[in-house]
């Protein structure tokens, strides 16, 4: 193996030639040594920075963990503050739905009942169709003139006592209780 070939000539004075070498030499290795220095001082430096980094972020990870801890605790203490006063508002509004519906109850209970009393009151009035039509009452047709005639037999029965009675016994929606009560109070009173 051979790297290549090199020809010296000859120099008259070694000792000069030598101290040239070796002047560059120990030049060379004062360069190197103050790079060396220098690039050992840039890196200490370095890794004291390193060292300070590493230990701020220990305590920034230590900080921000505590703070997670606290602000956790914190939003837990609100949910629930929340969560109660959602179910206190929602424990109101079925309460006021039910006392709602318990006074829609009772106003039809008693507009049921204030219905049952007039129809007992206006028992003696005229029927409806009397009513509706008062000029037709009072001023017979042709028709209901016809009519009279069959009306006035003994065989043909009036039907308007009977459409009354339907009326007065009638259930209205949402009675009940109460409405056997009053058919229970109407033998009492016929008796």
């Amino acid at each position: 193996f051979r790297l290549g070939s090199l020809k010296l000539q000859e120099v008259p004075g070694p000792a000069e030639v030598v101290k040239e070498l070796i002047g560059y030499c120990l030049d060379s290795l004062g360069k190197l040594q103050a790079k060396t220095e220098r690039l050992q001082r840039e890196n200490e430096k370095l890794f004291s920075n390193w060292s300070d980094a590493e230990k701020r972020l220990e305590t920034c990870v230590i900080a921000k963990a505590e703070l997670e801890l606290d602000l956790y605790s914190r939003f837990v203490l609100v949910l629930n503050e929340k969560k109660a006063k959602i179910r206190n508002l929602q424990k109101l509004l079925s309460e006021a739905k039910e006392s709602a519906v318990d006074a829609k109850c009772a106003r039809d209970s008693i507009a049921t009942t204030h219905m049952v009393i007039k129809r007992e009151n206006n028992y003696d009035a005229s029927t409806d169709e009397e009513s509706e039509n008062p000029a037709r009452a009072s001023l017979p047709s042709a028709l209901e003139r016809r009519d009279s005639s069959l009306l006035g037999s003994p065989d043909v029965v009036d039907p308007a006592p009977r459409r009354k009675r339907r009326q007065r016994t009638a259930k209205p929606a949402g009675t009940g209780a109460k409405a056997a009560a009053y058919e229970a109070e109407l033998p009492a009173q016929e008796k």
